[in-house]
Protein backbone atom coordinates (compact mmCIF):
# COMPACT_ATOMS: atom_id res chain seq x y z
CA UNK A 1 0.00 0.00 0.00
CA UNK A 2 1.14 3.54 -0.71
CA UNK A 3 2.56 5.59 2.12
CA UNK A 4 -0.51 7.01 3.81
CA UNK A 5 -1.48 7.34 7.47
CA UNK A 6 -3.52 4.30 8.48
CA UNK A 7 -6.14 3.82 11.20
CA UNK A 8 -7.75 7.21 10.77
CA UNK A 9 -11.11 8.57 9.69
CA UNK A 10 -11.04 10.02 6.19
CA UNK A 11 -13.79 12.16 4.78
CA UNK A 12 -15.34 10.39 1.80
CA UNK A 13 -18.01 12.94 0.96
CA UNK A 14 -20.47 15.47 2.26
CA UNK A 15 -23.57 13.51 3.27
CA UNK A 16 -25.81 15.34 0.82
CA UNK A 17 -23.59 14.25 -2.09
CA UNK A 18 -25.04 10.72 -1.83
CA UNK A 19 -28.73 10.67 -2.68
CA UNK A 20 -31.08 7.79 -1.88
CA UNK A 21 -30.90 5.15 -4.58
CA UNK A 22 -27.70 6.58 -6.08
CA UNK A 23 -24.07 5.57 -5.85
CA UNK A 24 -20.97 7.72 -5.49
CA UNK A 25 -17.56 6.56 -6.60
CA UNK A 26 -14.30 7.98 -5.31
CA UNK A 27 -10.74 6.80 -4.94
CA UNK A 28 -9.31 7.21 -1.45
CA UNK A 29 -5.74 6.26 -0.55
CA UNK A 30 -5.35 4.61 -3.98
CA UNK A 31 -8.41 2.40 -3.35
CA UNK A 32 -11.38 2.74 -5.74
CA UNK A 33 -14.55 2.83 -3.60
CA UNK A 34 -18.30 2.94 -4.09
CA UNK A 35 -20.79 4.36 -1.58
CA UNK A 36 -24.56 3.89 -1.42
CA UNK A 37 -27.41 4.05 1.08
CA UNK A 38 -29.51 1.07 2.07
CA UNK A 39 -33.29 1.23 2.00
CA UNK A 40 -33.13 2.18 5.69
CA UNK A 41 -30.74 5.05 4.92
CA UNK A 42 -27.61 3.39 6.31
CA UNK A 43 -24.43 4.27 4.44
CA UNK A 44 -22.21 1.55 3.00
CA UNK A 45 -18.77 1.96 1.39
CA UNK A 46 -17.16 -0.95 -0.48
CA UNK A 47 -14.12 -1.57 -2.60
CA UNK A 48 -15.42 -0.83 -6.09
CA UNK A 49 -13.63 -3.80 -7.69
CA UNK A 50 -15.47 -7.10 -8.08
CA UNK A 51 -13.05 -9.83 -6.91
CA UNK A 52 -13.75 -11.91 -10.03
CA UNK A 53 -12.56 -9.69 -12.91
CA UNK A 54 -12.32 -6.35 -11.06
CA UNK A 55 -15.27 -4.79 -12.87
CA UNK A 56 -16.63 -1.60 -11.21
CA UNK A 57 -19.51 -2.51 -8.92
CA UNK A 58 -20.72 1.08 -9.18
CA UNK A 59 -21.94 0.35 -12.73
CA UNK A 60 -24.10 -2.55 -11.57
CA UNK A 61 -27.67 -2.67 -10.29
CA UNK A 62 -28.72 -1.75 -6.79
CA UNK A 63 -30.98 -4.51 -5.48
CA UNK A 64 -32.43 -3.64 -2.08
CA UNK A 65 -29.48 -3.42 0.29
CA UNK A 66 -27.09 -5.04 -2.18
CA UNK A 67 -25.17 -4.12 -5.32
CA UNK A 68 -24.63 -6.42 -8.29
CA UNK A 69 -21.58 -6.67 -10.51
CA UNK A 70 -22.47 -5.53 -14.04
CA UNK A 71 -20.11 -8.04 -15.67
CA UNK A 72 -21.11 -11.48 -14.35
CA UNK A 73 -23.91 -10.77 -11.86
CA UNK A 74 -22.27 -11.46 -8.49
CA UNK A 75 -24.22 -9.69 -5.73
CA UNK A 76 -22.66 -8.15 -2.60
CA UNK A 77 -24.19 -6.90 0.64
CA UNK A 78 -23.12 -3.88 2.70
CA UNK A 79 -20.52 -5.98 4.54
CA UNK A 80 -18.88 -6.84 1.21
CA UNK A 81 -20.00 -10.48 1.35
CA UNK A 82 -21.10 -12.19 -1.85
CA UNK A 83 -24.72 -13.23 -1.23
CA UNK A 84 -25.46 -14.51 -4.73
CA UNK A 85 -23.25 -16.13 -7.34
CA UNK A 86 -25.15 -17.13 -10.51
CA UNK A 87 -22.26 -19.40 -11.47
CA UNK A 88 -21.73 -21.41 -8.29
CA UNK A 89 -21.39 -21.13 -4.53
CA UNK A 90 -21.24 -17.69 -2.91
CA UNK A 91 -18.06 -18.46 -0.98
CA UNK A 92 -16.26 -16.19 1.47
CA UNK A 93 -13.36 -15.84 -0.98
CA UNK A 94 -15.61 -13.74 -3.22
CA UNK A 95 -15.89 -10.93 -0.67
CA UNK A 96 -14.86 -7.33 -1.28
CA UNK A 97 -13.49 -4.98 1.37
CA UNK A 98 -16.08 -3.03 3.34
CA UNK A 99 -15.06 0.13 5.17
CA UNK A 100 -16.49 1.20 8.54
CA UNK A 101 -18.61 4.32 8.07
CA UNK A 102 -19.48 7.18 10.37
CA UNK A 103 -21.93 9.92 9.47
CA UNK A 104 -21.15 12.98 11.54
CA UNK A 105 -20.93 16.74 11.07
CA UNK A 106 -22.87 16.50 7.77
CA UNK A 107 -20.12 14.34 6.30
CA UNK A 108 -19.45 10.68 5.51
CA UNK A 109 -16.27 9.36 7.12
CA UNK A 110 -14.58 6.04 6.42
CA UNK A 111 -12.06 4.20 8.56
CA UNK A 112 -9.01 2.92 6.69
CA UNK A 113 -6.74 0.55 8.60
CA UNK A 114 -6.60 -2.78 10.36
CA UNK A 115 -7.29 -1.54 13.88
CA UNK A 116 -10.76 -1.25 15.37
CA UNK A 117 -12.38 2.06 14.43
CA UNK A 118 -11.98 4.67 17.15
CA UNK A 119 -14.59 7.43 17.02
CA UNK A 120 -12.48 9.48 19.43
CA UNK A 121 -9.94 10.02 16.65
CA UNK A 122 -12.43 12.11 14.69
CA UNK A 123 -11.93 15.74 15.75
CA UNK A 124 -14.88 17.66 17.16
CA UNK A 125 -16.42 19.59 14.28
CA UNK A 126 -19.66 20.42 16.06
CA UNK A 127 -19.41 24.01 14.84
CA UNK A 128 -20.69 22.67 11.50
CA UNK A 129 -23.78 21.20 13.17
CA UNK A 130 -24.37 24.40 15.16
CA UNK A 131 -24.21 26.76 12.19
CA UNK A 132 -27.51 27.45 10.40
CA UNK A 133 -27.65 26.18 6.83
CA UNK A 134 -28.00 29.78 5.73
CA UNK A 135 -24.62 30.60 7.29
CA UNK A 136 -22.46 27.80 5.95
CA UNK A 137 -21.05 26.80 2.57
CA UNK A 138 -19.72 23.30 1.88
CA UNK A 139 -17.50 22.48 -1.10
CA UNK A 140 -15.62 19.52 -2.57
CA UNK A 141 -12.74 20.28 -4.92
CA UNK A 142 -10.65 17.72 -6.79
CA UNK A 143 -7.00 18.80 -6.92
CA UNK A 144 -4.21 17.14 -8.89
CA UNK A 145 -1.58 17.50 -6.18
CA UNK A 146 -0.31 15.75 -3.08
CA UNK A 147 -2.45 16.31 0.01
CA UNK A 148 0.47 17.65 2.06
CA UNK A 149 0.98 20.49 -0.42
CA UNK A 150 -2.63 21.50 0.23
CA UNK A 151 -2.11 21.31 3.99
CA UNK A 152 1.01 23.46 3.59
CA UNK A 153 -1.17 26.04 1.87
CA UNK A 154 -3.40 26.45 4.95
CA UNK A 155 -0.57 26.27 7.46
CA UNK A 156 1.29 29.13 5.73
CA UNK A 157 -1.36 31.81 5.29
CA UNK A 158 1.15 34.45 4.26
CA UNK A 159 0.40 33.27 0.72
CA UNK A 160 -2.98 35.06 1.04
CA UNK A 161 -1.16 38.40 0.90
CA UNK A 162 0.03 37.55 -2.61
CA UNK A 163 -2.16 34.89 -4.22
CA UNK A 164 -5.40 36.31 -2.77
CA UNK A 165 -4.36 39.97 -2.62
CA UNK A 166 -7.72 41.26 -3.87
CA UNK A 167 -9.78 39.39 -1.26
CA UNK A 168 -7.95 37.85 1.69
CA UNK A 169 -4.63 39.68 1.54
CA UNK A 170 -3.75 42.88 3.35
CA UNK A 171 -0.20 42.12 4.44
CA UNK A 172 -1.47 41.11 7.88
CA UNK A 173 -0.46 37.46 7.62
CA UNK A 174 3.06 38.42 6.54
CA UNK A 175 3.53 41.09 9.21
CA UNK A 176 2.00 39.06 12.07
CA UNK A 177 4.52 36.47 13.17
CA UNK A 178 2.95 33.07 13.85
CA UNK A 179 2.96 31.29 17.20
CA UNK A 180 2.65 27.52 17.64
CA UNK A 181 1.21 25.44 20.48
CA UNK A 182 1.75 21.67 20.41
CA UNK A 183 -0.66 19.15 21.91
CA UNK A 184 -0.70 15.34 21.98
CA UNK A 185 -3.29 14.91 19.22
CA UNK A 186 -2.90 18.19 17.30
CA UNK A 187 -1.11 21.51 17.14
CA UNK A 188 -2.32 25.09 16.77
CA UNK A 189 -0.75 27.92 14.81
CA UNK A 190 -2.01 31.49 15.07
CA UNK A 191 -1.47 34.93 13.56
CA UNK A 192 -2.79 37.88 15.62
CA UNK A 193 -2.51 41.66 15.51
CA UNK A 194 -4.00 44.37 17.71
CA UNK A 195 -3.92 46.85 14.84
CA UNK A 196 -3.48 46.21 11.14
CA UNK A 197 -5.16 46.62 7.77
CA UNK A 198 -8.17 44.34 7.38
CA UNK A 199 -8.36 42.08 4.30
CA UNK A 200 -10.80 43.40 1.65
CA UNK A 201 -13.14 40.42 2.05
CA UNK A 202 -13.65 41.23 5.74
CA UNK A 203 -15.26 44.56 4.83
CA UNK A 204 -14.01 46.04 8.11
CA UNK A 205 -12.91 49.55 8.97
CA UNK A 206 -9.13 49.75 9.42
CA UNK A 207 -7.11 49.68 11.55
CA UNK A 208 -8.56 46.45 12.92
CA UNK A 209 -7.79 43.84 15.50
CA UNK A 210 -7.33 40.63 13.52
CA UNK A 211 -6.90 36.94 14.22
CA UNK A 212 -6.31 33.79 12.22
CA UNK A 213 -5.95 30.47 14.05
CA UNK A 214 -5.51 26.97 12.62
CA UNK A 215 -5.86 23.68 14.52
CA UNK A 216 -4.20 20.81 12.61
CA UNK A 217 -5.08 17.12 13.08
CA UNK A 218 -3.35 14.22 11.33
CA UNK A 219 -3.12 13.59 8.54
CA UNK A 220 -4.48 16.82 7.04
CA UNK A 221 -7.65 18.07 8.74
CA UNK A 222 -7.60 21.72 9.75
CA UNK A 223 -10.07 23.99 11.51
CA UNK A 224 -9.41 27.64 10.67
CA UNK A 225 -10.87 30.53 12.64
CA UNK A 226 -10.52 34.00 11.17
CA UNK A 227 -12.06 37.32 12.06
CA UNK A 228 -11.58 40.78 13.41
CA UNK A 229 -13.15 44.06 14.42
CA UNK A 230 -12.26 47.73 14.04
CA UNK A 231 -9.89 48.77 16.81
CA UNK A 232 -11.95 49.65 19.89
CA UNK A 233 -15.23 48.51 18.29
CA UNK A 234 -15.72 44.80 19.09
CA UNK A 235 -19.46 45.11 18.50
CA UNK A 236 -18.69 45.51 14.78
CA UNK A 237 -16.65 42.32 14.65
CA UNK A 238 -16.96 39.25 12.45
CA UNK A 239 -15.86 35.69 13.12
CA UNK A 240 -15.68 32.63 10.89
CA UNK A 241 -14.98 28.95 11.58
CA UNK A 242 -13.90 26.88 8.60
CA UNK A 243 -13.03 23.28 7.86
CA UNK A 244 -10.20 22.56 5.42
CA UNK A 245 -9.83 18.79 5.10
CA UNK A 246 -7.58 16.98 2.63
CA UNK A 247 -8.38 13.34 1.82
CA UNK A 248 -5.69 11.74 -0.35
CA UNK A 249 -6.98 10.24 -3.57
CA UNK A 250 -3.53 9.12 -4.69
CA UNK A 251 -0.07 10.39 -3.81
CA UNK A 252 -0.52 13.16 -6.40
CA UNK A 253 -4.26 13.91 -6.19
CA UNK A 254 -6.54 15.01 -3.37
CA UNK A 255 -10.15 15.49 -2.37
CA UNK A 256 -10.32 18.95 -0.79
CA UNK A 257 -13.36 19.33 1.49
CA UNK A 258 -14.17 22.73 2.94
CA UNK A 259 -16.94 24.22 5.02
CA UNK A 260 -17.23 27.93 5.78
CA UNK A 261 -19.41 29.06 8.72
CA UNK A 262 -19.92 32.57 10.06
CA UNK A 263 -21.60 34.58 12.84
CA UNK A 264 -22.77 37.51 10.69
CA UNK A 265 -25.33 38.08 7.90
CA UNK A 266 -26.71 34.69 8.84
CA UNK A 267 -29.93 34.89 6.83
CA UNK A 268 -28.65 36.97 3.93
CA UNK A 269 -29.15 34.91 0.76
CA UNK A 270 -27.57 37.57 -1.45
CA UNK A 271 -24.42 37.60 0.70
CA UNK A 272 -24.36 33.78 0.61
CA UNK A 273 -24.27 33.88 -3.17
CA UNK A 274 -21.48 36.46 -3.21
CA UNK A 275 -19.46 34.58 -0.59
CA UNK A 276 -19.84 31.31 -2.47
CA UNK A 277 -18.41 32.90 -5.60
CA UNK A 278 -15.55 34.41 -3.58
CA UNK A 279 -14.68 31.06 -2.01
CA UNK A 280 -14.87 29.22 -5.32
CA UNK A 281 -12.62 31.87 -6.85
CA UNK A 282 -10.08 31.64 -4.01
CA UNK A 283 -10.01 27.82 -3.93
CA UNK A 284 -10.55 26.85 -7.55
CA UNK A 285 -9.22 29.81 -9.55
CA UNK A 286 -6.29 30.88 -7.35
CA UNK A 287 -5.18 28.08 -4.96
CA UNK A 288 -5.89 25.02 -7.10
CA UNK A 289 -4.04 26.04 -10.28
CA UNK A 290 -1.00 27.27 -8.33
CA UNK A 291 -0.70 24.12 -6.22
CA UNK A 292 -1.20 21.89 -9.27
CA UNK A 293 1.58 23.80 -11.06
CA UNK A 294 3.84 23.32 -8.03
CA UNK A 295 3.10 19.58 -8.10
CA UNK A 296 3.93 19.35 -11.81
CA UNK A 297 7.11 21.37 -11.32
CA UNK A 298 8.16 19.06 -8.49
CA UNK A 299 7.58 15.90 -10.52
CA UNK A 300 7.31 13.88 -7.30
CA UNK A 301 5.09 13.78 -4.20
CA UNK A 302 8.22 13.78 -2.02
CA UNK A 303 8.99 17.40 -1.17
CA UNK A 304 12.06 16.62 0.94
CA UNK A 305 13.75 14.72 -1.91
CA UNK A 306 14.08 18.04 -3.77
CA UNK A 307 15.91 19.82 -0.94
CA UNK A 308 13.53 22.80 -0.53
CA UNK A 309 14.94 25.91 1.12
CA UNK A 310 12.60 26.52 4.04
CA UNK A 311 11.60 29.91 5.45
CA UNK A 312 10.37 30.91 8.94
CA UNK A 313 6.81 30.97 7.52
CA UNK A 314 7.05 27.19 6.95
CA UNK A 315 7.20 26.13 10.59
CA UNK A 316 3.57 24.91 10.72
CA UNK A 317 3.92 22.95 7.49
CA UNK A 318 7.20 21.38 8.63
CA UNK A 319 5.67 20.38 11.97
CA UNK A 320 2.70 18.74 10.21
CA UNK A 321 4.93 16.85 7.78
CA UNK A 322 7.10 15.55 10.62
CA UNK A 323 4.06 14.32 12.53
CA UNK A 324 2.67 12.58 9.45
CA UNK A 325 6.04 10.93 8.76
CA UNK A 326 6.23 9.62 12.34
CA UNK A 327 2.72 8.14 12.11
CA UNK A 328 3.53 6.36 8.85
CA UNK A 329 6.85 5.07 10.14
CA UNK A 330 5.29 3.82 13.39
CA UNK A 331 2.83 1.69 11.42
CA UNK A 332 5.49 0.03 9.25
Amino acid sequence: MARFVQNRWYQFAWADEIADGAVLTRTVLDIPMVAFRTDAGKMAVLDNRCPHRFAPLSEGKREGDTIACPYHGLVFNTAGQCVRNPHGAATSTLAVASFPVLERHKAVWIWVGQQEPDENLLPDLSFIDAAPETAQLRLHTAVQANYELLADNILDLSHADYLHASSLGSGFNTRAKSTVEEHADHFSIAWRSDSDDAPPAFNLESPAKLWTEVDWYAPALMVLRAGGHPVGKPERGIDTLNLHNMTPETLTSTHYFSCNTRNFLIDDAAFNAVLREQLIHAFQVEDKPMIEKVQRQMGTPDLWSLGPKMLPIDKGAVLARRRVARLIEAAE
